[in-house]
C-alpha cells in the first residue's frame, strides 16, 4: 500500500486534537503523539460561482445529470481545458476538482447544461448531506456497511483521520496487537503525509477510528508507568548525587 497525501490538493487540513504518551524504555524526550486530523474536500456553492463567473467556453457551465436517482440529481460545474481533444475538467459538490479529465461526449450521455439557478439547489443539498452521508446512502437511501454500525466514508466531504506518529517502533508491538483484535489479522498499515492549513508536515500511520479507544488506553496505561519510572529516576538523583558524580568520574 503507497504513501497517502494529504494537503498537497485543494483540501482543507486542519489539526483538531493531539494525544501525547511517553515510549517505553525512553525519557520525557521519547513520545508518540495521536493526532485527530480533520480534511474538508468539496466545492462550496459560493467557490463554484467564482469559477463559473470565470468560464467562457460555449460548453462550459453547471450540468445537471439526466438520470434521477433517490429523487435527486448530480449536479457538476465543467470547464475546457483541452478545445482540439473536447476534454473538460470536473467539479463536484462533494469531492471538489476532479483528477480525471472528461470527454465532452461521454458528459454529454448523463448530463445537460442548465442556468446555475437551475443548478444551485441540487449543489446545496449534495454538499451540505456529503459532510455526514456517505455516496450509498444519498444516491439508494441506505448503505449496508453503514446498517451494520460501520463508518462508511465513500463520497464524504468532510473526513477524519487519526495519525500515530513520532518513536512508532518503540510502541509497534502494542499498534499492531490492538489492530490485530480489533481489526482483524488482515488489517493493512496505510502511512499518511500531510500538511495542515498552518503548515505543519506530519508524517505517521492511520489507526483505524474502532481501534483510537482501545489503543488510546493502551498507551495511556505504558505513560503512566514510564512517567513514574521517570520520577522515581529523578528522585533518586535528588537523593544520591554524590552517587551521580562518582559515575561521571569513573
Amino acid at each position: 500500500m503507497g504513501i497517502l497525501d494529504l494537503g498537497s490538493g485543494d483540501e482543507k487540513v486542519r489539526k483538531s486534537d493531539v494525544k501525547k504518551f511517553l515510549t517505553p524504555g525512553y525519557s520525557t524526550s521519547g513520545h508518540v503523539e495521536l493526532y485527530t486530523i480533520s480534511v474538508e474536500r468539496g466545492m462550496s456553492w459560493e467557490e463554484a460561482t467564482k469559477i463559473w463567473a470565470e468560464l467562457t467556453g460555449p460548453d462550459d457551465g453547471f450540468y445537471l445529470s439526466l438520470q434521477i436517482r433517490n429523487n435527486k440529481k448530480t449536479a457538476i460545474l465543467v470547464k475546457e481545458v483541452n478545445p482540439k481533444k473536447k476534454l473538460f475538467l470536473v467539479y463536484r459538490p462533494n469531492t471538489g476538482k476532479q483528477l480525471k479529465l472528461e470527454i465532452y461526449a461521454d458528459l454529454k450521455k448523463k448530463y445537460k447544461k442548465v442556468v446555475s439557478d437551475d443548478a444551485l439547489v441540487h449543489w446545496l443539498d449534495q454538499y451540505n448531506s456529503s459532510a455526514d452521508t456517505c455516496t450509498h446512502a444519498y444516491w439508494r437511501g441506505n448503505c449496508k456497511k453503514a446498517s451494520l454500525g460501520l463508518v462508511c466514508e465513500i463520497g464524504l466531504r468532510c473526513r477524519t483521520y487519526y495519525v500515530l506518529c513520532g518513536s512508532v517502533l518503540s510502541v509497534w508491538t502494542k499498534v499492531e496487537g490492538v489492530l490485530a483484535s480489533v481489526s482483524g489479522t488482515n488489517v493493512k498499515m496505510q502511512i499518511v503525509r500531510l500538511r495542515t492549513e498552518d503548515g505543519q508536515r506530519i508524517v505517521g500511520l492511520i489507526i483505524p477510528a474502532n481501534c483510537v479507544s482501545p489503543l488510546v488506553n493502551l498507551l495511556s496505561t505504558s505513560d503512566q508507568s514510564q512517567q513514574l519510572a521517570v520520577q522515581q529516576k529523578q528522585l533518586w538523583q535528588q537523593r544520591h548525587p554524590q552517587s551521580i558524580a562518582n559515575l561521571s568520574n569513573a
